[in-house]
């Protein structure tokens, strides 16, 4: 007997779970399909005007602003001077010099390396205990002096000046085909921005723009 009541299916009672309302989740996802519903109507006329209004008003306002890419570029723009051949000449033997090293007797020699820039400085070797040797490096002399003809002339060929004014600028122009001016740093942002735009009507070059 106890296992024929344990075969038949219980019986549901009518209790508070037939008559459950439906969640607060359930109903808040009902009423957004009814207002997506209300919000998926045809686009009226004066919208779809004002949408192909829009475009045409874009095109205009980007006529009258120029981009900041295009401000950039603008600035970026140098004039080109032509170099004399002198110039070019004087450029060409300053980058053709060469390059002699000169290293102090300092620190261990199992360091110290040529290939290492640290160490490619000169220093006056002192000391009784130093001994000042052929593979330690060159010795500093007169006889290593530049040649005259490139003497203090800048790696583009032109000599520098030192500018600190307009009028300095100026003086500049009568010898422009073999001089280079450099801007002094003590000089302020807006005058230098003016004696930028002089130096490019007057084609002079300005080595640190």
């Amino acid at each position: 007997m106890a296992e024929e009541k344990k075969d038949k299916p219980e019986k549901k009672k009518p209790g508070k779970e037939q008559h459950k309302k439906p969640s607060k989740a359930v109903e808040r996802k009902e009423d957004a399909g009814k207002k997506a519903g209300k919000k998926a109507k045809k686009p009226t006329g004066k919208k779809s005007e004002r949408s192909a209004k829009e475009p045409e008003k874009k095109e205009k306002d980007a006529k009258k602003k120029p981009t900041k890419e295009k401000e950039k570029g603008a600035k970026k723009k140098l004039i080109k001077i032509a170099k004399s051949n002198e110039v070019k000449r004087l450029s060409r033997l300053v980058k053709e010099k060469k390059r002699r090293m000169f290293r102090g007797r300092f620190g261990k020699r199992s360091i110290r390396k040529v290939s290492n820039r640290k160490w490619q400085k000169w220093r006056k070797p002192r000391g009784i205990d130093i001994y000042f040797k052929k593979e330690d490096g060159l010795v500093p002399g007169t006889g290593y002096r530049t040649s005259r003809e490139i003497r203090f002339v800048h790696p583009s060929g032109y000599r520098e000046r030192l500018v600190l004014n307009m009028q300095q600028l100026f003086d500049l122009e009568k010898e422009k085909e073999r001089v280079a001016a450099r801007l002094s740093g003590k000089i302020g942002r807006k005058k230098k921005a003016a004696m930028l735009r002089k130096a490019d009507e007057l084609k002079i070059l300005v080595l640190n723009r």
